[in-house]
């Protein structure tokens, strides 16, 4: 009798190349544009060929895209915020890890691929980690506006403090743009 869990279990090899390919886009990132990597840059890196990068990854937006997403995943979940105490504060930890999460990611080239890329797939993974807690169009409001105000934020030198926007976020969310309205 085969066990659910031996029907799903990875080989480690597989984990192990998936994870040198990662690391090698991770590598190259910090040191040019996504836009001028190639997947043989990749593959090289990696020290595998392109058949085998191929074999795990359609090409190299989808390794972007998975690097990502497990990432923001991994963030996300600081801080606990499903357990806060109200709506304002899990969505206040997840705005602060979204923010964190982008500022780590500042070193990486600016370039017209990377950014719509890495927003993408940003909008994704908080929708999906979101949506449990809010019904579809909210959660695809509340993962644009983030995800969008940590870009603007990322874009123009990340000089306001991550409390300080996450908060003002929050607050619209919460709150309504006529609430946060000059006047």
């Amino acid at each position: 009798m085969v066990t659910k869990a031996a029907e799903v279990r990875i080989d480690p090899r597989v984990t192990r190349t998936q994870n040198l390919i990662r690391d090698a886009l991770r590598a190259l990132l910090g040191e040019k544009s996504f836009e001028s990597i190639s997947v043989q840059d990749i593959a090289e890196r990696a020290t595998v060929n392109r058949a085998t990068f191929y074999a795990h990854f359609t090409d190299k937006f989808a390794l972007l895209d998975a690097i990502i997403r497990e990432d923001l995943a991994e963030c996300l979940a600081d801080g606990d915020p499903f357990g806060a105490p109200d709506t304002r504060a899990m969505l206040f930890i997840v705005a602060k890890n979204v923010f964190t999460f982008v500022g780590k990611h500042a070193q990486c080239k600016l370039d017209k691929e990377f950014d719509p890329q890495f927003e993408r797939a940003m909008e994704a993974e908080l929708m999906d980690f979101i949506t449990p807690k809010f019904p579809e169009c909210a959660a695809l409001l509340v993962s644009t506006a983030i995800v969008g105000s940590a870009m603007q934020w990322r874009a123009s030198g990340r000089k306001q403090p991550i409390d300080r926007v996450a908060k003002e976020i929050v607050n619209v969310l919460s709150d309504g743009v006529a609430a946060s309205a000059h006047q």
